[in-house]
């Protein structure tokens, strides 16, 4: 274990060890399932991303899951290596997950790994990269009889994450990780809370009657990772002060806002502060480092979320992508294509990874 700090280091890094309370065992020759992505809504502290803990972030997290999966494959091979087949995408972080279980697991078989990724949004804020790593995990876990629990696991994850660095094919960024994506594959529910170390404190199961409209502005160039990571440091006091002025606020409403109409099924608490705190708390401006126009596109959208057509309207992460959880897709798909964004449309998953039978696999 060593001591990380924002500099680059080897694939397969542990700084933060993984709790293995069961006794591996492979239970299968063959694992396959579909992992979602996650946007995440809002951060609950995000003074809590500035200062590197040995990559431990408290921030806390809203997210939303949503059933843009990636396939994952893995297969017991016999050859004691991990492989991956050619058509895998962004082979640095898959190389860099299956290193991490093989190390926590102390697997010996030999692993071939096969991801199909359909819809690929790299850096723009929609949990790409840690959903395809907790993918991967995931399933390494199936096969081994998951020895790993879901907490300790989404730990693990995100607290020896990374993200590939253009042209080097051996090692990762240190980038700011709170594990929604990982919570939103091993957790159930369609909205989750997370607070502390990536620690799931509210679940909720939203209806089908809603859609999810992503937005992604069409002009965005999608920097390297070590790119964006020296931005978001040279524009980390805007997140301390955000945490400084509002954090109290921010903590009195989930509790007694979010959190009450999350047991009633009620979306709009969550949005009404989901809002507030991108638009007036100064979020977006603290994020656009990553795409300045992103500034214009906000202004627009702030009269769509008064118009009352959407019960969710949001940054994803540090953006630049935005999305709406709505029960009128059409008009968020109008709004942001408006504003020079290609938009996906899909709906809201309240479940976790799918595995698949042996049926399905053939």
């Amino acid at each position: 274990m060593s001591k990380a700090d924002f500099e680059q280091f080897e694939i397969g890094t542990v700084f933060n060890p993984c709790v293995v309370e069961g006794q591996p065992h492979r239970v299968a020759d063959q694992i396959r399932l579909d992992y979602p992505s996650r946007l995440e809504a809002m951060a609950l502290d995000p003074g809590q991303i500035a200062d590197n803990n040995n990559l431990v972030y408290r921030a806390g997290q809203i997210d939303i899951t949503v059933p843009l999966f990636k396939e994952v494959t893995v297969t017991a091979n016999g050859s004691g290596e991990a492989k991956l087949t050619e058509t895998t995408p962004r082979q640095t972080l898959v190389r860099h997950a299956a290193a991490l279980m093989v190390q926590a697991l102390d697997i010996k078989d030999g692993l071939t790994i096969n991801v199909k990724d359909e819809v690929n949004l790299r850096h723009c804020g929609l949990g790409s990269s840690s959903s395809l790593i907790a993918g991967v995990a995931s399933a390494i876990n199936e096969m081994y009889g998951k020895p790993v629990k879901p907490l300790h696991l989404v730990r693990y994850l995100a607290q020896n994450h990374g993200e590939e660095i253009d042209g080097d094919d051996k090692h990762l960024i240190p980038v700011q990780c709170i594990g929604g994506s990982a919570v939103c594959g091993n957790f159930p529910g369609g909205m989750i809370v997370l607070a502390g170390e990536a620690t799931p404190i509210a679940q909720m199961e939203v209806s089908n009657e809603y859609s999810v409209v992503i937005g992604v502005p069409r002009d965005f160039d999608h920097p390297d990772s070590q790119q964006l990571m020296q931005a978001e440091i040279d524009n980390m006091e805007g997140f301390r002060q955000t945490s400084n002025q509002y954090g109290k606020e921010i903590a009195y409403r989930l509790v007694h806002e979010v959190m009450p109409g999350m047991t009633e099924g009620n979306l709009k608490p969550a949005g009404d502060l989901v809002f507030d705190y991108r638009w007036n708390m100064g979020s977006i401006k603290n994020c656009s480092f990553v795409f300045p126009r992103m500034l214009d596109i906000a202004e627009d959208l702030r009269s769509f979320h008064a118009e009352g057509t959407c019960d969710m309207l949001a940054l994803s992460s540090v953006g630049p992508g935005f999305f709406a959880v709505t029960k009128d897709p059409e008009a968020a798909r109008e709004r942001f294509e408006a504003n020079n964004m290609a938009t996906y449309t899909t709906t809201v998953h309240n479940g976790t990874y799918v595995l698949k039978t042996e049926a399905e696999q053939s």
